[in-house]
């Protein structure tokens, strides 16, 4: 877990290198445009909901809109942000293939050529992110199945919590491996093997995403982080 940690915030360290810049501009713009106008139209909501709930309540418990109102608004715009950042990285993904790349050459100086035409990689790279939808939702479903079920879903904060760390390494490791022409079976695979520190790398990501303003930012951080920790797992990095 620590491990995971760790290959983050060498992530972290990577994203700031100045010869990224190029290739971490337009993700996070598009971060930003997708995360500003969701987050709008979530408050709009948020308030026509908090409004509606705060209604129904009897004039005995007026006094519970000082705490249902404030936590509707964080829980809303804490999942909200996740939700939308997972949104920005799936219509990024077009280049979020080349700044892997440049991370990775970067690092270990040998990265993987890529050879392929820039519409050719976008189309590519969209039915990637379709591969992985398809991997995400039977699980999603799962998970909000077991919200439902009285008394396991005591558990379900932390079950949501796993799920999306584990989201998250899937779709940052992913990136080292399309690059290179490797079915979405292999990332799988390598993370499996590494299951620990995927879950450590994937729970950091998932806090970050889920901060407004910081959540613009750490895309770039991700995407370095999950080459990291592809090229760590390939090695035989496998000590939590």
């Amino acid at each position: 877990m620590i491990a995971g940690v760790r290959i983050f915030l060498d992530g972290a360290r990577l994203a700031r290198n100045r010869r990224l810049a190029p290739y971490t501009w337009i993700p996070a713009l598009i971060a930003l445009l997708v995360i500003s106008i969701g987050l709008g139209l979530t408050l709009g909501y948020l308030r026509e909901f908090s409004a509606y709930l705060v209604a129904l309540l009897p004039d005995w418990l007026d006094f519970l809109d000082r705490v249902l109102t404030p936590l509707l608004y964080a829980l809303g715009l804490l999942t909200g942000a996740w939700l939308l950042s997972l949104l920005a990285v799936v219509i990024a993904s077009p280049f979020l293939g080349d700044l892997s790349i440049q991370a990775e050459r970067l690092r270990y100086a040998d990265p993987p050529v890529n050879t392929t035409g820039v519409w050719r990689g976008a189309a590519s790279s969209l039915k990637r992110e379709a591969r992985k939808l398809g991997y995400h939702l039977p699980r999603l479903v799962g998970v909000f199945i077991i919200t439902l079920i009285p008394l396991i879903n005591a558990l379900s904060p932390v079950v949501w919590f796993v799920f999306g760390a584990w989201t998250m390494a899937v779709q940052f490791t992913d990136y080292p491996a399309e690059n290179r022409g490797l079915p979405f079976v292999q990332t799988l695979r390598h993370l499996r093997r590494n299951r620990v520190t995927a879950l450590g790398f994937g729970a950091c990501v998932t806090l970050a995403l889920a901060i407004p303003l910081l959540n613009i930012l750490v895309i770039p951080v991700a995407v370095a982080g999950g080459t990291i920790l592809w090229r760590h797992g390939r090695s035989g990095f496998n000590s939590e």
